[in-house]
């Protein structure tokens, strides 16, 4: 097989230190997301989307790895964009 290769979902073989790692991850809630922008929610719809879906995302992910704090920013950007 070919390094970095997926399994379970999680990425094996990679850097876990470096953004290329948590591109999967980070387009997984892009691809969420993009499904909920054009309906018309309520501030309060979109804060508990927020706090229900997408921080739960990245739960699996962070319990076996260490996320940089540049991913973190971007994964809070991309919520703040929404919200």
């Amino acid at each position: 097989m070919k390094v970095p290769f997926t399994y379970l979902g999680i990425p094996v073989g990679g850097n876990q230190r470096r953004k290329e790692f948590w591109q999967g991850l980070m387009s997984k809630i892009r691809k969420r997301l993009s499904r909920w922008k054009g309906r018309h929610i309520s501030f309060v719809g979109r804060m508990t989307f927020i706090k229900s879906v997408l921080s739960s995302m990245p739960l699996f992910f962070i319990s076996l790895f260490k996320m940089p704090s540049i991913v973190r920013k971007e994964i809070v950007k991309i919520q703040r964009d929404f919200l």
